[in-house]
């Protein structure tokens, strides 16, 4: 069987990395961070798979994590296949007692509406990660945020307002197309990066103790 604890272990440590990784650099530089970050999680990758009609695979067992990257992809292409396979461990379900997650190099029809919201989460979420902007994803995904709570002063107010900020985009970005474009907008990512700072501001809390 799947050791979901080690599952849930990978998945912290992933996020961890995120927040701390250094976007900059080439394409052969960023994909081999991505490619260090995983193998730190101990997800052995092998990037000289023979596959012809997917770009990369997420092998899952109770042997360990595995993660396939077609040879054949050229350099852009490999980058993103390893951002999705990051982005598949964060949010995709592991089922027991063994499991592959396909990536192909396009959009796939899938069986169930679970699975299609699944699989345009992680290309969104990819996505963003290869491009360097995970401003353009929800903070929920990548790290802990503050939760909705009763409030009841200008402290514990301003931060549950953040946590219902935070949990309404995360449910709408898991869930909906249309928001996941209009949240990967660079204005929309600066106003919202805005309205989490005034929000989450260290003075107001400071002055109300």
């Amino acid at each position: 069987m799947i050791d979901t604890t080690v599952l849930d272990d990978t998945r912290r440590q992933l996020r961890d990395r995120l927040r701390s990784l250094p976007l900059d650099g080439d394409v052969r530089l960023r994909t081999y961070r991505l490619r260090a970050m995983l193998e730190e999680m101990a997800v052995h990758c092998d990037d000289t798979a023979e596959l012809q009609d997917v770009d990369a695979v997420l092998l899952t067992s109770a042997r360990g994590t595995e993660a396939l990257i077609a040879a054949r992809l050229d350099d852009d292409r490999r980058l993103r296949a390893y951002a999705r396979i990051v982005a598949r461990l964060l949010v995709g379900e592991i089922h027991g007692p063994i499991d592959a997650k396909i990536e192909y190099p396009a959009k796939h029809a899938t069986g169930s509406r679970q699975e299609r919201e699944e699989d345009a989460l992680v290309a969104f979420l990819a996505g963003a990660l290869a491009d360097g902007r995970l401003d353009a994803a929800p903070r929920p995904l990548f790290e802990d945020v503050p939760r909705l709570t009763l409030a009841f002063t200008p402290r514990t107010a301003a931060r549950s307002t953040l946590g219902g900020f935070h949990l309404w985009s995360d449910f709408w970005y898991k869930r909906s197309n249309m928001y996941r474009h209009w949240r990967s907008r660079r204005d929309v990512s600066n106003a919202i990066t805005r309205i989490v700072g005034a929000l989450d501001d260290h003075r107001l809390v400071a002055g109300h103790n």
